[in-house]
């Protein structure tokens, strides 16, 4: 890891608090959106494990949740992010219960990618997303040294359809403004994702169709995808 967040910078902290329905009645209740505790980590594997993993559409394409050697690699991926401390979760007021967070690390135009997973899924999905992150460019076009990147935007499913995605995408700005991050970027891959992303003032930095990625490598075709596109978005911290 080539970039640390700064000793300044009160961990964990609260980037964001807002209002939205609660999960039996239409009554308004405080969500906020914070720094992952440091007793929650495995919490938050565990909620990336049983969530994000059947429900993002490459994931699901490919059902990678019966790869034993994937999983364990996304985790342990997912692990290392976490030590970043840039990871961020939401909660209900007056709740320990995790309702939806964000796999977020720090992306650094130096550092050298020697990651190689070994599992055949997981392996392919990881290789898709480097394949669109590298061909938009963004060290080069928003011409930064480090941004704010993420794998895995998850929301539990009792706490859906209440916007708690874009409020947990509009939280990246505080934080990255607050741990001196220029810029955040990431490759959401299905559209809801890429709504939220939208609606939180993200723009579209590389769209590709799953379509034309499939003409790329074999590999990377997904069957029964509802999604049409694979978009990096961005947004930088002003």
């Amino acid at each position: 890891m080539v970039w640390k967040r700064p000793e300044s910078v009160p961990y964990p902290s609260v980037w964001l608090t807002f209002q939205a329905k609660d999960t039996d009645n239409d009554r308004l209740v405080t969500y906020r959106v914070q720094d992952l505790p440091e007793d929650r980590f495995e919490d938050a594997i565990a909620h990336m494990t049983e969530h994000f993993a059947y429900d993002e559409p490459t994931c699901r394409a490919k059902n990678i949740v019966e790869e034993k050697q994937s999983m364990d690699e996304i985790a342990d991926l997912w692990r290392e992010f976490i030590k970043f401390r840039l990871v961020v979760v939401c909660f209900k007021e007056g709740s320990d219960e995790i309702a939806g967070m964000n796999m977020l690390y720090a992306s650094s135009k130096d550092e050298k990618d020697a990651y190689k997973p070994k599992g055949e899924i997981w392996r392919s999905i990881y290789d898709l997303v480097d394949y669109t992150t590298k061909q938009a460019n963004v060290f080069e076009r928003y011409q930064v040294s480090h941004y704010l990147g993420a794998m895995g935007l998850s929301v539990a499913p009792k706490y859906r359809g209440r916007g708690l995605a874009t409020e947990i995408l509009r939280a990246r700005m505080p934080l990255c403004r607050a741990v001196g991050l220029p810029l955040t970027s990431t490759c959401f891959t299905a559209i809801a994702s890429q709504s939220a992303a939208a609606k939180a003032g993200f723009e579209e930095s590389y769209v590709v169709s799953y379509d034309e990625l499939a003409n790329v490598d074999e590999r990377f075709v997904f069957p029964n995808l509802t999604t049409k596109y694979v978009k990096v978005m961005s947004q930088r911290a002003e």
